[in-house]
């Protein structure tokens, strides 16, 4: 079957009885073949068992020839090769005329921002450029401070992989404000709406306020030689941009953790759910201090508990590990997103590592009776981090596996030993915090 379709005017042909049965002077027109080729064609396709005579002179096609060609297309829509291609189109159209005039612009900073590897992008992303920016900082500060590490969200009714970046403005917003302890004043800029709002397609006015990002963010380099932090380098991850070379972004990104090559991002070619924004690091600021670090595990309690703003369609906290059990369980196989479960596990357990290794920093700094309290709340994101693990053995990061109802049952068991750990952490916390204020 694949051979008897191999060949241009025949893909032509199918395609075009896709819409419909069709006469044979319609083909012609649509084919531009002669009569005689045409007739070949035919002849050949429905020899094969693709096409159907269904009057004189009319076509249609087979219920093979329809899902042969159904299925080309599905395995071509979702191929790697498409969007090569894709992209190989869009860098010719919006950098030929750069090229032919040997104008292309190129501009790095002198001190590159590394993403370090790891799954939380937001933490990466900002740790890389901070260190670059000249503040000794990793990811466990950025999450531990921010306290985006403590929360656990995940989407309602199946284990959707946005679970760890879906989060509403005003929670963002918190976890932004609180980076600035480490350093660094902020400046977000922010289109407000999903980019592109249809995927695939941009519309004029997308691309234009690409393009002012664009500028906005070669200023940056040009006149302050920094780093810049942007939402949906990779799908949809935060990413480092370090430089740019004409209409194309120099990055550093997720794809370190995925060891991908770090091709060039042409200015529009974002993937943003949510909101296309930048982050600019402005100006300086003092070290953290005692009451920062407090603060910081107020936060972390705040987010752990999902005291926070969170979308209508997913839950955080304790209770997102039932819901992400009950739909490991409550599902067939067949709807379940292999790709959602390996990845938000794997965001998980980088923050539950995360998460303690702070509480150990911050028990260090500041010995005493509240000290302990850190030490065990530790323990339990330790031990956390030991199961989410476990489970990311189960269902290793990919984007597609088999999820068997006797492995869904192991993962769901896991979760539901680790939202006991979550909750002792919580009050560990708490009674940290209370003797702290005594101090």
């Amino acid at each position: 079957m694949l051979k008897s379709a191999a060949h241009p005017a025949r893909i032509r042909v199918l395609a075009h009885l896709m819409q419909g049965n069709c006469e044979f002077s319609d083909l012609m027109l649509y084919t531009k073949l002669s009569k005689t080729a045409l007739a070949n064609q035919l002849n050949h396709l429905v020899r094969m068992g693709l096409v159907q005579r269904v009057a004189r002179g009319e076509y249609a096609l087979t219920v093979d020839g329809r899902e042969l060609l159904s299925a080309a297309a599905t395995v071509y829509q979702n191929s790697k090769r498409r969007e090569e291609n894709r992209r190989e189109a869009l860098q010719s159209r919006y950098t030929k005329g750069y090229v032919e005039r040997k104008i292309m612009s190129r501009k790095v900073i002198r001190k590159e921002a590394v993403y370090p590897p790891c799954w939380l992008s937001y933490t990466g992303a900002m740790a890389g450029s901070l260190k670059a920016l000249g503040t000794d900082c990793d990811i466990v500060d950025v999450g531990g401070y921010s306290g985006y590490a403590f929360l656990i969200n995940v989407s309602k009714g199946t284990t959707c992989p946005s679970g760890p970046t879906a989060l509403p403005s005003q929670t963002w917003r918190q976890i932004n404000k609180a980076t600035e302890n480490l350093g660094w004043t902020l400046e977000h800029y922010d289109y407000p709406h999903s980019y592109p709002e249809v995927e695939g397609k941009h519309t004029a006015k997308e691309i234009e306020v690409a393009r002012k990002m664009l500028e906005k963010i070669k200023r940056e380099i040009d006149e302050k030689d920094r780093p810049v932090v942007l939402w949906g380098l990779v799908v949809p991850e935060y990413g480092i941009v370090n430089g740019y070379e004409g209409e194309s972004y120099l990055t550093s990104t997720f794809r370190r953790l995925a060891k991908q090559p770090e091709d060039p991002v042409i200015f529009y070619d974002l993937k943003a759910p949510g909101c296309l924004e930048a982050f600019f690091f402005k100006n300086r600021v003092g070290p953290d201090h005692p009451g920062s670090r407090r603060e910081a595990v107020e936060r972390a309690v705040h987010f752990a508990e999902a005291k926070v703003p969170i979308l209508d369609n997913y839950v955080a906290g304790p209770a997102a590990l039932d819901e992400w059990a009950n739909v490991l369980e409550s599902l067939p196989e067949e709807k379940q997103n292999y790709h959602g479960n390996s990845y938000v596990a794997a965001c998980v357990c980088e923050g539950r590592a995360i998460s303690n290794e702070f509480l150990q920093r911050l028990a260090k700094r500041h010995p005493g009776k509240h000290a302990k309290h850190l030490l065990a709340a530790a323990e339990c994101y330790n031990r956390s981090a030991k199961l989410m693990e476990e489970f990311t053995r189960i269902f290793p990061f990919k984007f597609q596996g088999e999820m068997k109802t006797k492995e869904r049952k192991k993962a769901a068991e896991l979760l539901r030993q680790v939202k006991p750990l979550e909750e002792e952490a919580v009050k560990h916390m708490k009674k940290a915090l209370k003797m702290w204020k005594r101090l």
